[in-house]
């Protein structure tokens, strides 16, 4: 058979079973489904280094050692991160005297990507299984093999713990055509896509719901006062990361002119290298031959991409900075750069700053993350409010603080970008945007605009049961009959929990 028209067939099959399998998800409680979520997790942690060697062989993007960090945070922080937080079922607000009921997308296309392909897969997988979705993935071709084992390995898992059969699948024949097949399918209710810009816009094109998420292209600003020993480092370690592809990697750092001279320095004592002029022109012509990125730095080592560039370094350098004297829109180096390339401008005080990020967002990366380094609060929200970044990363990693491993945000491999960068969501994507809620509403005296003199309790999970105990307080003169009985109360409950 034709290649592509057998693509085409095998996303409308997987679209098929995953339907079934979505069906029968239905009828699982909520904590049925966590202990599938759980089993799975637990199956996969011990693969974690197995899945990092592989995905680096296959797509020679990265670094072994992170992707085995990713692989654990994948199993660990997902499930950790949501634990006893409501992801279905039945809650109750007293307060708003409102019944929800918890219904699960039913089938998700997820598309993952090249940088972090197995990580990507053990995330979105969890998230549809915490929240019983079926999930039908369409990997980044360069990444086929690794990723089409770990869903077999995730879907076994999945089936010995309980799950209906075909509540993970993976199209083997990741085409273009097959892909938009199965982000335009009526079986398909939500999509939830990772990797590029086209790929994102093509998922918002197709006329299904979709998650979709936006390029990175970090700005981050070191001010006068910043504590520039601590912080070499860390931007050292970040950029190095992965070999740089994490989207919230640094991309440009942009430099207060006093404290120029000493970060430079520090960073070289970490062992960066720093370009002089002419080794900053060889990186950029490597890397933007003709003004266009070239693909095979991404993800290689620095000291590989400066060897191509004819520069000798050091073979453990965590990266090539690369200094730009004239910023301009338009420029390769205020370009997303997947790589341990970190460019470098210095800069007169914070309006200047501002002025270059400005000019990287032309580039990319609106919406997604941004860092600055400072003693001063004030310097920071000045930092926040004048640009369209909706994670502003304060004296940390922009890598680790921006999915929620040094901040109070929550943990993700799936970074929203919000208006700004074209996105339904702004916030770090986690299972609860895979269930809606339906409310029941109950006659509430003077309506909500009656509870806001108040404080108003926040709403509260309740078993799929649903006690007699729980149900809303109900006063006589609200209803004749006491409006619902408690066990007319119950019976709703536990038939609502099984209706999609």
């Amino acid at each position: 058979m034709d290649n592509d028209l057998a693509a085409l067939q095998e996303a409308r099959d997987l679209l098929q079973r995953a339907r079934v399998a979505a069906d029968a998800w239905a009828t699982f409680t909520p904590e049925r489904a966590w202990s599938v979520a759980e089993a799975v997790a637990a199956a996969m942690l011990p693969k974690a280094e197995f899945y990092a060697e592989w995905a680096v062989r296959e797509t020679r993007i990265g670094k072994v050692s992170d992707k085995v960090l990713k692989n654990r945070m994948a199993c660990l922080s997902t499930l950790d991160g949501w634990r006893g937080v409501p992801l279905g079922g039945v809650r109750r607000n007293e307060a708003l005297r409102l019944l929800e009921i918890g219904r699960p997308a039913g089938v998700v296309v997820g598309l993952s990507n090249s940088t972090s392909p197995v990580a990507t897969i053990i995330f979105k997988a969890l998230m549809a299984l915490m929240t019983r979705n079926a999930i039908v993935f369409s990997p980044h071709p360069v990444a086929l093999q690794c990723c089409g084992d770990a869903v077999r390995e995730i879907e076994a898992a999945a089936r010995r713990a309980g799950a209906p059969t075909d509540a993970v699948q993976m199209l083997t024949r990741p085409t273009v055509d097959a892909t938009n097949a199965l982000m335009r399918d009526a079986r398909c209710d939500l999509i939830v896509a990772t990797g590029g810009t086209p790929m994102v816009r093509a998922a918002y094109a197709s006329g299904n719901p979709t998650i979709g998420v936006g390029s990175g292209n970090v700005p981050v600003y070191i001010d006068r006062t910043a504590n520039i020993a601590a912080i070499a480092p860390m931007l050292a370690s970040d950029k190095n990361f992965d070999h740089g592809t994490p989207c919230s990697a640094p991309s440009v750092l942009i430099v207060d002119r006093p404290v120029a001279a000493a970060l430079r320095e520090a960073l070289s004592a970490c062992g960066a290298h720093v370009c002089n002029e002419d080794e900053a022109e060889r990186v950029q012509a490597h890397a933007w031959p003709g003004g266009r990125f070239n693909p095979k730095v991404v993800g290689r080592p620095a000291a590989e991409i400066a060897a191509s560039a004819g520069i000798r370094g050091a073979q453990d350098m965590p990266a090539l900075v690369v200094p730009l004297a004239a910023p301009e829109v338009g420029h390769p180096l205020l370009r997303e750069k997947l790589s341990p390339i970190l460019g470098a401008v210095v800069v007169d005080g914070i309006d200047e700053a501002i002025k270059v990020a400005r000019m990287m967002l032309v580039h990319g990366g609106a919406g997604h993350t941004s860092g600055i380094h400072t003693a001063e609060a004030e310097q920071a929200v000045a930092w926040g409010a004048a640009l369209d970044y909706y994670r502003v990363i304060v004296n940390g990693s922009t890598v680790l603080g921006s999915t929620g491993g040094e901040t109070g945000l929550a943990h993700t491999f799936t970074i929203g970008t919000g208006f700004a960068g074209r996105s339904s969501v702004d916030g770090n994507v986690g299972p609860d945007l895979l269930v809606n809620w339906k409310r029941v509403a109950f006659p509430l005296p003077g309506g909500w605009l009656g509870t806001r003199g108040a404080d108003c309790a926040k709403a509260r999970p309740a078993s799929s049961s649903l006690p007699t105990s729980a149900a809303p307080a109900v006063s006589p003169a609200q209803s004749p009959a006491a409006e619902i009985t408690r066990e007319m109360l119950r019976v709703l409950a536990e038939e609502l929990e099984r209706v999609r």
